[in-house]
């Protein structure tokens, strides 16, 4: 028991540990994760940015809410779209609600918005 209290009552030797060793494991974990987490959403978001200012006329567009349709009309911030067969339902939409071209090529309207 007398070893026990012995070892208990020693002094705590200072742990003389490199400040800077921490600081370059910081940077690098933060360097990992601007590499694997930050740099590819940035990517996506740029190639979609680029998508939605690409967005024509007759293009097949899927909103964020999932509805489909056929793009009539551009404007600077706003799409008409068509979202039915027979071309009388006419929504507009802010292109940030657009999430994705469904179809590349471009779909014939049936009507033309006045």
């Amino acid at each position: 028991m007398l070893v026990f209290l012995a070892q208990a009552e020693a002094p705590a030797q200072p742990q003389g540990g490199n400040p800077f060793g921490l600081v370059a494991f910081m940077v690098l974990i933060l360097g990992i994760w601007w590499f694997l987490v930050l740099r590819p959403q940035n990517k996506a978001e740029k190639a979609r940015r680029a998508k939605l200012e690409a967005i024509q006329k007759g293009d097949k567009v899927r909103t964020r809410g999932g509805i489909e349709g056929v793009v009539v009309r551009v404007q600077d911030d706003k799409v008409i779209v068509r979202i039915d067969t027979e071309g009388k339902v006419h929504v507009p939409f802010a292109k940030t609600y657009i999430d994705e071209v469904v179809a590349d090529e471009p779909v014939p309207a049936t009507k033309e918005l006045k």
